[in-house]
């Protein structure tokens, strides 16, 4: 029991911001749907990522971890709230701890009975994903005089590469319905990074999808 206690707290635990100083400065970064990240940087050798580095989303804290030379490297921890919800290194390329979303739905093609399925996970908090979903779709100009709250459904196509290739959103309210390609000329998907699908032990494309709802009218 005190080497899983052990265990546990090296999970949970994470190193404090380290300070700038005389050879290093903070540098402040800001992505287009309002993830901010405040990293050291060696002062001879600027816009070069280079130690500690904390990420925020609306001003809660939703990842720490290390910068080498512009790459993460090591154990990130990523939050949900007050929560630890993943621990992914980068070195390894690998998630070590992960706090399963169940709200979640998976579709693979081609799947036969037997097959050792292991399903998509987004490194990372799935916040900043809902909060670029949010302000990124739109409600179909057919549907804006039809009031109601509709079944809102996001399929997320992801490749073996564990990139997003393309979003598809669907409205249903009863017998009205209506899907569409979700289109991001600034492709501000390409930010977010999946472990892909393992389809016995080989990585293959699949879809996430994501439920909602949302309210027309009222």
């Amino acid at each position: 029991m005190k080497t899983l206690a052990s265990l546990f707290l090296s999970l949970i635990c994470f190193s404090a911001f380290a300070q700038e100083s005389d050879s290093t400065r903070i540098r402040k970064s800001v992505n287009s749907y309002g993830l901010v990240e405040k990293s050291l940087e060696l002062k001879s050798r600027p816009r070069i990522k280079n130690g500690s580095a904390e990420v925020f989303l609306h001003n809660k804290l939703v990842a720490t971890g290390l910068y080498k030379d512009n790459e993460r490297v090591g154990r990130w921890r990523f939050f949900n709230g007050d929560s630890l919800s993943q621990i992914y290194n980068y070195s390894r390329k690998k998630i070590e701890y992960n706090v399963p979303d169940t709200t979640l739905a998976y579709s693979i093609d081609s799947l036969n009975q037997g097959d050792k399925v292991i399903y998509p996970v987004k490194i990372g908090s799935m916040n900043d994903l809902y909060w670029y979903l949010a302000s990124t779709a739109r409600i179909p100009d057919e549907l804006k005089q039809i009031n109601g709250e509709y079944q809102l459904t996001f399929v997320l196509s992801i490749n073996k590469f564990g990139k997003i290739t393309k979003f598809d959103v669907g409205f249903n309210l009863n017998n009205i319905s209506k899907s569409y390609e979700l289109l991001d000329q600034a492709k501000r998907y390409q930010d977010f990074d999946f472990v892909p699908a393992i389809v016995n032990n080989m990585a293959v494309n699949s879809q996430m999808i994501l439920k909602g709802r949302a309210t027309i009218g009222y």
